[in-house]
């Protein structure tokens, strides 16, 4: 069959939701306002509401601290990397304030501990969609991770800090990492295709086949 054959089915003919962060990519954002969040297990993350073309997002970051208040250095490591395109200065915290936003589609009011340097910062962010399945209901369920982010005019934080050429390193990214997908628990790009399309036609949202589930990732404080 030609790559160009036409295809009717639901999810074929879907809108790509442009004006949304769905797809696994790089983007020009501004960080509305970034949070520290802490599960009911104790675990910390840091969490970004993003204005993309004009729509709000939330984008579920990296955890900082696991269940046990151990600190996880993936995560801190990425957003210290921010700190530094936010132009925070060797050995600055970050201020943490508590803050009312309102939020969702009803535009609830919520209290929140904001990163209050990270306010209104335009940034560039790379996302990378993740599908794994949910051990509680056997679904599948896709997130967009964060992978990196660059200052607006494409500065990595390493480009920052070493005053080299700027935007080298969003160019690698760009051509090697910024379509890439990851597919979790056995599950492949049939797999979800599959669950796509069952989406759009109001089906199931469990795999054909059950993949076996991950155990549940660790959760992530500010460490110092």
């Amino acid at each position: 069959m030609s790559i160009l054959a036409v295809k009717k089915s639901a999810a074929a003919v879907a809108e790509s939701g442009g004006s949304y962060l769905s797809k696994s990519g790089i983007y020009d954002v501004t960080i509305k306002f970034a949070s520290i969040d802490t599960s009911k297990n104790g675990a910390l993350s840091v969490n970004f509401n993003l204005d993309y073309n004009g729509n709000d997002q939330t984008i579920y970051g990296p955890y900082i601290q696991d269940n046990a208040g151990n600190p996880l250095e993936i995560g801190i490591g990425l957003v210290n990397k921010l700190s530094v395109i936010a132009g925070l200065e060797d050995g600055q915290e970050p201020t943490v304030e508590e803050e009312t936003h309102a939020v969702g589609k009803d535009k609830t009011e919520k209290e929140f501990n904001v990163i209050t340097d990270y306010t209104d910062l335009p940034i560039k962010i790379r996302l990378q969609e993740e599908y794994s399945i949910n051990p509680n209901t056997n679904e599948i369920q896709k997130r967009m991770v964060i992978k990196s982010f660059f200052r607006a005019d494409g500065a990595s934080a390493e480009e920052i800090v070493n005053d080299t050429e700027i935007g080298k390193r969003l160019a690698l990214e760009e051509e090697r990492y910024a379509s890439n997908i990851t597919f979790r628990d056995n599950l492949t790009q049939v797999d979800v295709d599959a669950w796509k399309e069952a989406k759009a036609n109001g089906g199931s949202a469990k795999p054909a086949a059950k993949a076996k589930p991950a155990s549940k990732p660790k959760a992530n404080p500010f460490a110092k």
